[in-house]
């Protein structure tokens, strides 16, 4: 199970929001079934912020949503973004991914 959520960050919330989701990615890695969690920013727009994650099933996936820490989060959205966030579900068709591949400190492989 697969979920893209989409955030447009108001620029003066930007660094807040990010350090936000910099702590649900601590928190995400201790949940059970959570197998991927990446905090994206766009090049083009740098207060569009994504988030792609990954679980082993939907379960974990409302697991991770009802969470404590994801909802203190969401309270906050009205304040930290212009816009209602993007969510996309989704389950995997193919692809692939390489071998010992794993995400270097500051985001870059």
């Amino acid at each position: 199970m697969y979920l893209l959520a989409i955030f447009d960050a108001r620029p003066q919330f930007r660094a807040t929001l990010l350090a936000a989701m910099d702590q649900m990615v601590v928190h995400t890695r201790t949940e059970p079934g959570s197998l991927q969690y990446e905090v994206l920013t766009t090049i083009e727009d740098e207060n569009r912020i994504m988030v792609f994650e990954r679980y082993t099933d939907a379960a974990a996936l409302q697991t991770h949503l009802d969470s404590a820490p994801l909802q203190a989060l969401i309270a906050k959205f009205d304040q930290y973004l212009s816009a209602p966030p993007a969510l996309i579900r989704m389950t995997r068709r193919d692809g692939f991914l390489r071998e010992g591949l794993a995400n270097a400190p500051g985001g870059h492989l």
